[in-house]
């Protein structure tokens, strides 16, 4: 006996897990909670327990039938129709946070068993959060009121920009001294919502005295019977004297004024000809001077410093350096156990900045603390750029919050500076011109949350000047994700050369979708801004100048992404813990989040895969007239459905399709295949008490010039007629493009439109008449229709263009494009929605090609690896197949005019006209050649 307790001692002792191994395999059959056939019932008791203006705690309790198998919980809480996921630890309490105050949001959790979810859903709770204060009012207007001996003050001011529900209440504070404040309450009543402008005169003051006031705005709370004070509005001083209310000291000052006349004028004759002179000597030492240094602008070796360890890309540590081949092995390995390889190295770099010691002094002087945005966000003194005082007259400072930031084998590659404020704009482009800029990065919104991140600094339209910098806007493209702004600027006290062009010309890349808080979505979007952006600087020009609201966060990313993508290109290895250190000695805090360190490494992998699985040009290019079973091109079908693979890699996690997969909406959905992911879909107005009424299974796709530029949908079922129309009316959208082939499944695929102008569909909101029909050639059908409002006047026109062609046919998709924008050119307010049988394949491809036509128009290129994978994480599987997406790069090959890698610019579009003839003889491309109706593999093909 004693011996088998030894071996059975050694055994556990060598082989600790073989005891769990045992005591699993013995006890299986009775574990029957983490069957994946088995459903746990609904948690108990979801309860709040606590609630702030931007936080709800709730507590709940276990299933009825147990806690066994129970490994986490699921949390879901959603407003307006946006829904979020947490997933959290085996507990029974939990505080959410970041929520927005005075909404209302709808909470559920879910039970978990390992990795499939093992119960029903809680009881939905719906809880408000509190107000919040308001923001600060705006004092207009702080006077001495006149007839009252100088002990009154008349105040007005204007309702905050943002508050929650009302400001039911302002408190005025005054004083003159630290110790005394005086405090007068300004009740409302509840009927002044719709007033804007407030007055108050503050009595029973002291006269000769100075009093600064401040205004407050004040909001009840809806939840408990307590006030909550706003923020302060900006002080405003008023001098109280006795003789404010009338003149009489002037008139008893008159006779002395008179007396002193002459003498003033014959002063003011010696001065002026002191003047004069002094000016013509002036003239002649300085400005003469500074016309010929302005000749050619100070963009002179000894203005930028040499900064320690410049060329940093030499004295790499060899152990933080990453080969491109092993970098998605890195990447996997910082992501395990909830990303804590990330933050143990962002942990590091993060404790050697707090440890730097360099000096900030002229950051901290009296007349530069005012031109800092933030506080603790301050330039360097070794490596700020400093402005030339010399140059403009007026100006007694070099400073300006900005720094020299290298790149890769380039020092003093970029400016990080923060985003102008009214007081630095002038500074700011004079750093233009001084430092010989082409590009500026911009990456942030001038306002986000309601809060001010950056000031115009830049003409609208026209031109502005700038201290003595003149800056034209030339053109504005608003793209989908960013804005490109073209400018012509040039030193109004320069020196015109003979030949040489006055000024210089400036690009202005503004990212205008990069969230509030966080990193992009995805991360192709941003790295494509990168590549262009940075491609604009011309190599003998300046820094790039960078910025986005503090000048660190974005900043930081943007340049660790341009460094590292052109690292990985010449050395193909990466380097990016070496290199944030290095940088963060020539501005604090670049890249501020972890999340944005985070985001750094999944950007430059997908960079990577995308490189990786780039496809060969010249085996494309045989391919594109030929079959891709054909035997000759074998290793050409390999690398392609390695490329079809990266587009289609991304597989939506279950929270992702919460709403698609919800009991009630799944009779709402033709297939399963094709349903919306959550970030992604289309909302419907909900209706109370209705379960599911906001969801309909639609999908926002990204277009060229706009994020949500289509919807793509499936063709209604029965059940969701009035959904889909109620989504044209919610959200604008006057062209509908129908690619379903009907006759297929007369039973499923129904008419979801009136059939004649006796006939109406009829909501609770709104009503739909059919207007007219008619053909365009003997190809295209349209149907115009009206949307009309039960409850008012307001009508909205709608057009149905239905097409009898495939897609695959791409002659004839090609006209149905141009059709399609023709029509939409005069309603460009509302997306385009194209239905085809299951939201799929058709649709993305009309909305792929549709985009890439713009594109070849505006930069002569198709990229349509980007959108393609962009369409895919927005609609999952609508690249069913490889040949569905190697359609996209035939239909490109026509576009161009044969030759889809040297796309040249669209010089000519068939008129609607010529396409209403409904001719299949010929259609004239943009490079002048005509495509005929000749087949080959089914795909209409260029004859030469």
């Amino acid at each position: 006996m004693w011996i088998a307790t030894w071996c059975l001692g050694f055994v556990l002792f060598s082989c600790p897990n073989c005891l769990f191994v045992c005591i699993g395999r013995a006890t299986a059959q009775n574990i029957t909670s983490c069957d994946p056939l088995v459903t746990k019932s609904k948690p108990q008791n979801l309860t709040v327990t606590n609630v702030t203006s931007r936080s709800i705690t709730i507590t709940w309790l276990a299933p009825k039938d147990g806690e066994d198998g129970i490994t986490n919980y699921n949390l879901y809480y959603s407003y307006d129709n946006n829904t979020y996921a947490r997933l959290l630890a085996y507990i029974h309490t939990y505080t959410i946070l970041d929520l927005k105050p005075f909404t209302e949001y709808q909470i559920h959790v879910v039970a978990k068993c390992g990795n499939h979810i093992k119960s029903e859903s809680s009881d939905t709770i719906m809880q408000y959060t509190d107000i919040d204060g308001p923001g600060p009012p705006i004092i207009i207007n702080a006077t001495c009121v006149p007839g009252t001996n100088g002990t009154s003050i008349f105040l007005q001011w204007t309702k905050p920009q943002l508050f929650y529900k009302s400001v039911d209440e302002y408190i005025i504070y005054v004083s003159y001294d630290t110790d005394f404040v005086k405090k007068f309450n300004f009740s409302l009543p509840k009927d002044s919502n719709n007033i804007n402008h407030f007055q108050y005169v503050v009595q029973n003051l002291t006269g000769n005295t100075m009093y600064e006031l401040k205004i407050n705005g004040v909001t009840n709370s809806v939840l408990g019977n307590n006030a909550i004070e706003g923020k302060a509005s900006e002080p405003r001083s008023v001098y109280l004297h006795k003789d404010c209310d009338n003149d009489s000291t002037l008139k008893n000052n008159h006779n002395l004024i008179e007396n002193t006349k002459s003498l003033l004028i014959g002063l003011c004759c010696v001065l002026g000809l002191l003047f004069i002179v002094a000016v013509i000597l002036f003239w002649q030492v300085y400005f003469h001077a500074a016309y010929y240094y302005l000749e050619d602008p100070p963009f002179v070796s000894h203005t930028i410093p040499t900064l320690p360890n410049s060329d940093w890309w030499k004295h790499k540590q060899e152990s933080h350096v990453v080969t491109v081949d092993s970098f998605a092995k890195h990447v996997a390995n910082l992501h395990v156990d909830g990303d804590i390889g990330f933050s143990k190295e962002y942990e590091i770099i993060q404790e050697e900045s707090m440890n730097f010691d360099f000096s900030t002094e002229s950051s901290q002087l009296p007349e530069n603390k005012t031109k800092n945005r933030y506080l603790n966000i301050v330039p360097y003194d070794h490596s700020r750029v400093k402005l030339h005082v010399n140059n403009m007259p007026g100006s007694h400072s070099d400073y300006i919050n900005a720094n020299y930031i290298d790149g890769f084998e380039k020092a003093n590659a970029y400016i990080g500076t923060q985003g102008p404020l009214p007081s630095t704009i002038i500074d700011f482009w004079q750093m233009m011109w001084e430092q010989h800029v082409h590009v500026i990065v911009m990456i942030t919104n001038l306002v986000e949350r309601g809060r001010r991140k950056c000031d115009l600094y830049w003409p609208n339209e026209g031109t502005e000047t700038y201290g003595f910098i003149q800056v034209k806007l030339l053109k504005e493209e608003l793209m989908a994700m960013y804005t490109v702004r073209t400018f012509q600027v040039h030193h109004t006290r320069a020196k015109k050369k003979k030949n040489v062009p006055l000024g210089r010309t400036i690009y202005q890349y503004h990212y205008t979708n990069w969230p509030d808080h966080g990193t992009p979505d995805h991360p192709l979007p941003i790295l494509s801004f990168v590549d262009k952006s940075a491609g604009a600087n011309p190599a003998d020009a300046g820094p790039i100048v960078v910025h986005c609201s503090a000048g660190v966060g974005r900043t930081g990313t943007y340049i660790v992404l341009d460094t590292m993508l052109k690292q990985i290109k010449s050395e193909k290895e990466v380097n990016i813990f070496d290199f944030l250190k290095h940088i963060r000695q020539q501005r604090n805090f670049l890249v501020q989040t972890e999340e944005q360190y985070i985001f750094i490494h999944d950007a430059l992998l997908e960079a990577i895969n995308c490189m990786y699985s780039s496809i060969n040009r010249k085996t494309l290019a045989s391919y594109l007239q030929t079959d891709i079973n054909d035997c000759k091109i074998a290793s050409f079908a390999s690398d392609f459905e390695k490329h079809y693979k990266m587009i289609t890699s991304f597989v939506p996690q279950e929270y992702l399709l919460l709403s698609a997969n919800k009991p009630f909406n799944r009779n709402k959905n033709r297939s399963q295949e094709f349903v919306p992911v959550e970030n992604s879909r289309v909302h419907l107005t909900p209706k109370p008490g209705i379960e599911g009424s906001d969801y309909i299974n639609a999908s926002w796709i990204i277009g060229f010039k706009r994020l949500g530029e289509f919807i793509v949908t499936q063709h209604p079922l029965q059940n969701t007629v009035l959904d889909f129309w109620q989504m044209l009316w919610d959200h604008n959208a006057q062209t509908v493009v129908i690619l379903t082939d009907m006759s297929e499944d007369t039973e499923s695929l129904v008419k979801f439109w009136p059939v004649d102008s006796d006939t109406t569909l009829d909501s609770d909101n709104f009503k739909v008449k059919s207007v007219q029909e008619d053909k365009i050639g003997d190809d295209y059908e349209t149907r115009d229709l009206v949307i009309q409002s039960i409850q008012d006047d307001f009508m909205l026109p709608v057009r149905l263009i239905h097409s009898k062609y495939s897609v695959r046919e791409l002659s004839s998709l090609i006209k149905l494009l141009e059709i399609v924008q023709m029509w939409h050119l005069e309603y460009q307010n509302g997306p385009i929605v194209v239905v085809d049988k299951f939201g799929g394949t058709e649709a993305a491809i009309f909305c792929c090609l549709t985009t890439i036509g713009k594109q070849l128009q505006h930069e002569n290129v198709g990229d349509i690896s980007l959108y393609a994978k962009l369409y895919h994480n927005q609609r999952p599987g609508i690249w069913k197949d490889i040949e569905n997406y190697l359609l996209l790069y035939r239909a490109l090959e026509l576009m161009s005019g044969g030759s889809c890698f040297n796309v040249l610019p669209s010089s000519s579009i068939t008129s609607l006209n010529n396409v209403a003839n409904g001719s299949h003889n010929s259609l004239t491309l943009p490079n002048g050649n005509a495509l005929s109706p000749n087949k080959q593999n089914g795909v209409l093909i260029s004859q030469s």
